[in-house]
């Protein structure tokens, strides 16, 4: 079972807590600084999708905010390749700026307006979408491990790296319907080559983090430049306690592998950062107060926010017509 470092800090840490004095700080005289100014623009743009955007007003983290503060007024120009294809129009219904524009692989999408009298705008390219090849499965068990009858699925997701390009990823397996089926177990990616790198990456600035994740992980092409690479993730299926998987003839396994853009991905990395919820050392330390977090990554020029690309590609299995059913 891991261990967090930061439970030996804590005892060490408490005395000073607990001999400290109190003391009041006025921050109304920070609410004229510029960041009170500044728009946030975000937009995921994707060829399945037409192109919208999502336009609020920043407010001073202190003050009581139970909900996003839309700008509706905005005059929001769309650019696709450098070529201006018209305004934006305000959806009231879903509080975004929309478009009939659906985006191609390798477009490059700006998006441009003005606010408070200074130019905002951002772009991205859409990157190439790149395909799953295959996917192979394989089951162990019955194992020890939460419960006295569990069992480790390990997948094997085959793909080719472009050659002679930076190429950055996010990958998400998950059951395809919860309601009927296997559920999702536990995910576990540590095995993996690309997420012990993205360890290596992160650890610089999060000590003792370590690649977990309920949903999905990022990753570049670093050490698998333009060739074909077969990811090896792991999912632990509890089976102890009661639970009865010999009934169950389905076992749906979706998944996806999302090709995005390095912009992206640099946000997704300054998501990781700034998890206060993670085991590393960093989480710990914004918990207990004594650090600031890093700033999340944003491409908004004359703002803050994030305009990001992707593309997609995914295919689902039925486990249990690869390895069968599991063993009474």
């Amino acid at each position: 079972m891991k261990t967090s470092k930061i439970n030996m800090l804590l005892p060490l840490m408490l005395p000073l807590f607990t001999t400290s004095c109190y003391q009041d700080i006025d921050l109304d005289g920070y609410r004229e600084q510029n960041g009170e100014n500044l728009l946030t623009i975000n937009s995921i743009i994707n060829p399945d999708s037409t192109i919208s955007v999502a336009a609020t007003r920043t407010y001073f983290f202190s003050d009581i905010h139970n909900e996003r503060s839309y700008i509706e007024d905005l005059d929001i120009e769309l650019y696709l390749n450098g070529k201006s294809v018209g305004e934006m129009t305000f959806d009231k219904t879903s509080y975004m700026y929309i478009s009939d524009i659906k985006p191609a692989e390798c477009d490059n999408v700006e998006i441009r307006t003005s606010y408070k009298d200074s130019l905002v705008s951002a772009a991205d390219i859409v990157p190439k979408k790149v395909g799953i090849e295959s996917v192979s499965v394989s089951r162990q068990g019955p194992l020890s491990i939460y419960t006295d009858r569990d069992y480790v699925f390990t997948y094997n997701i085959t793909f080719t790296d472009p050659v002679g390009e930076d190429n950055f990823y996010f990958l998400q397996y998950d059951a395809s319907d919860w309601r009927k089926g296997v559920g999702m177990g536990e995910r576990d990616f540590t095995y993996e080559y690309v997420f012990q790198q993205l360890a290596r990456h992160i650890n610089a600035n999060v000590p003792g983090w370590e690649p977990y994740s309920p949903d999905g992980l990022p990753f570049s092409d670093h050490g698998i430049e333009g060739k074909k690479h077969t990811l090896m993730v792991k999912e632990i299926v509890q089976g102890g306690n009661g639970r009865d998987l010999t009934s169950y003839s389905e076992m749906n396994r979706r998944f996806k592998l999302f090709s995005i853009s390095r912009d992206y991905y640099n946000y997704l990395l300054s998501v990781i950062y700034n998890d206060s919820e993670s085991e590393g050392l960093h989480g710990g330390m914004i918990d207990l107060g004594i650090t600031e977090p890093i700033k999340y990554f944003s491409n908004i020029n004359g703002g803050i926010g994030i305009v990001a690309a992707y593309t997609l590609d995914e295919t689902e299995v039925d486990v249990m017509n690869i390895v069968g059913r599991f063993p009474k």
